[in-house]
């Protein structure tokens, strides 16, 4: 339940048998945030579930600036019915390149397809055929990265103790395997993998996510 990094800390000492190992200073902050960041990854975690709606579109303009937030997946795209604004139309990405050519080509009216990118100073998002109105709010769903951590007193997002335990295991287990400790380290990663699962809903094998940490 949003616990702190130096709590945090105390778990992966014990399970990795070293109590002076430190997630407070530059190198353990940078462990723990590339661990809470693939852990936030592997499944779509509700407390990280966002909606964002402060781009909107400018018509015959088919760019518009994508949002300053750090989304880990984007689930959805809509834009706001112009004929009634209290409803979303979805707008799906672009399936091929050619599909976003032939789309461009198309007299301005209300976007069928969208697709990101970045147009030499800003991340943007763009829309075909151009959008033919403009004030129209888009509508951003997806998960975010989660804030990093600065400093011990930091806590997770995460509003379940089991997620911070999964993080604790995943950390001392990417500990171990640097110390070349494989067995250790699979117990550990078996472990989260057993919790992880749970909270899925679904299998996650130790292997799927010895991959996420070996990856780190």
């Amino acid at each position: 339940m949003a616990d702190t990094v130096t709590n945090i800390q105390v778990k992966v000492r014990w399970e990795s048998r070293d109590s002076s190992f430190s997630l407070t200073d530059t190198t353990g902050l940078s462990l723990t945030n590339s661990m809470y960041r693939r852990l936030s990854a592997i499944i779509p975690w509700p407390e990280l579930n966002r909606t964002n709606t402060s781009a909107t579109t400018t018509a015959d303009q088919e760019s518009v600036t994508w949002p300053a937030v750090k989304f880990l997946d984007v689930a959805s795209v809509e834009m706001q019915d112009p004929n009634d604004n209290l409803n979303y139309i979805t707008v799906v990405p672009a399936r091929t390149e050619q599909e976003w050519s032939l789309s461009r080509e198309e007299e301005n009216s209300f976007p069928k397809i969208y697709k990101r990118g970045y147009d030499g100073t800003q991340n943007v998002i763009q829309f075909a055929p151009t959008p033919d109105t403009g004030s129209l709010i888009v509508r951003i769903t997806g998960q975010l990265e989660p804030t990093e951590f600065t400093a011990g007193s930091d806590t997770t997002i995460f509003i379940g103790n089991t997620a911070d335990d999964i993080l604790a295991f995943m950390i001392a287990a990417d500990i171990m395997d640097k110390r070349n400790q494989p067995a250790r380290a699979k117990s550990l990663i078996g472990r989260a993998a057993e919790l992880l699962s749970s909270i899925a809903g679904r299998e996650i094998t130790p292997a799927e996510l010895k991959s996420e940490v070996e990856s780190g």
